[in-house]
């Protein structure tokens, strides 16, 4: 089949979907209960004061100011918090208004707005098949237009919001954020040539056990909704289980044009995926809510 001759080119992107199935077996014993997507980094109200927001808040409030308005979540068992924390409870405000705590008022009515401006649809991944399984559940969501995809436990903070503004400003068929790491090995990773601000991908490579390059796909991706009907074939693979960046290399393999770009190196990157990372984000929120950056 020639999928090239089927595509239709970018629109505008309205639809981000956030996967936030995953077990969080790093984090127990906390993650047992509560979601690691509901723990807290510190963020700042506009007076200055401080106050802890779950990650997702941040990233469906960094994602809403960048002109996202259709959000799906996709959960997994035990993230029925989520859910409820997405539903405005307008009691909750009634009571809090009754023992006069004015300011937490203020701060759950401005992210009402949001959730009120926004459609919302959760989808449940009843089993645990990996990430790009999760996303493969959101072709019905989606349907035939360029989206977003965008982890649910990590944050990354870029000024004003580049990283994201980048995945939607190429008409390329999938645009993947990119970080240069250390140690590579934890990490998908590409190989490509740069010319200008974008890499033109040729491979894409899950946790490659050799070195090949330290070029780390972030969870801030764009594609062409034709990545459905690629991860509805692929096989599992790393950890038995259905692999986004094995559905990016078909892409590559069937003539999509995959670009990257490394987001800027003034960013910072909050993932909460293991305890030592979490504490890592609490100081480094801490610091930066300070200083009103966050």
């Amino acid at each position: 089949m020639d999928y090239k001759n089927n595509l239709v080119r970018r629109q505008l992107i309205k639809k981000a979907v956030i996967p936030v199935a995953g077990q969080g077996t790093r984090l127990l014993p906390i993650t047992k209960t509560q979601p690691k997507e509901m723990l807290p980094l510190f963020s700042s109200r506009q007076n200055g004061k401080l106050l802890l927001k779950p990650i997702i808040q941040l990233i469906f409030e960094q994602l809403f100011s960048s002109g996202i308005r259709d959000f799906c979540f996709i959960v997994g068992k035990n993230k029925r918090i989520i859910e409820d924390y997405f539903s405005p409870n307008y009691s909750f405000l009634t009571h809090l208004s009754s023992i006069k705590k004015t300011t937490a008022i203020s701060d759950f009515k401005e992210f009402y707005k949001k959730i009120e401006k926004s459609t919302i649809t959760f989808i449940s991944q009843t089993k645990p098949l990996g990430y790009g399984h999760a996303v493969s559940l959101a072709a019905s969501f989606v349907g035939k237009e360029q989206f977003l995809v965008h982890a649910g436990d990590t944050l990354i903070i870029s000024p004003n919001n580049t990283h994201i503004s980048l995945c939607m400003s190429t008409n390329a068929d999938g645009v993947i954020a990119l970080q240069k790491v250390i140690d590579p090995k934890p990490y998908g990773v590409i190989l490509g040539q740069r010319i200008g601000k974008f890499y033109n991908i040729t491979r894409a490579i899950e946790k490659p056990k050799k070195y090949i390059s330290n070029l780390a796909i972030m969870p801030v991706n764009s594609f062409h909704y034709e990545i459905f009907n690629i991860l509805k074939k692929i096989k599992p693979g790393k950890g038995n289980e259905i692999q986004l960046t094995d559905a990016i290399q078909k892409m590559i393999d069937l003539d999509f044009d995959i670009k990257g770009f490394q987001i800027h190196r003034s960013s910072l990157h909050f993932d909460i995926g293991t305890s030592e990372n979490y504490w890592h984000a609490q100081k480094l929120s801490k610091k930066l809510s300070d200083k009103r950056l966050i």
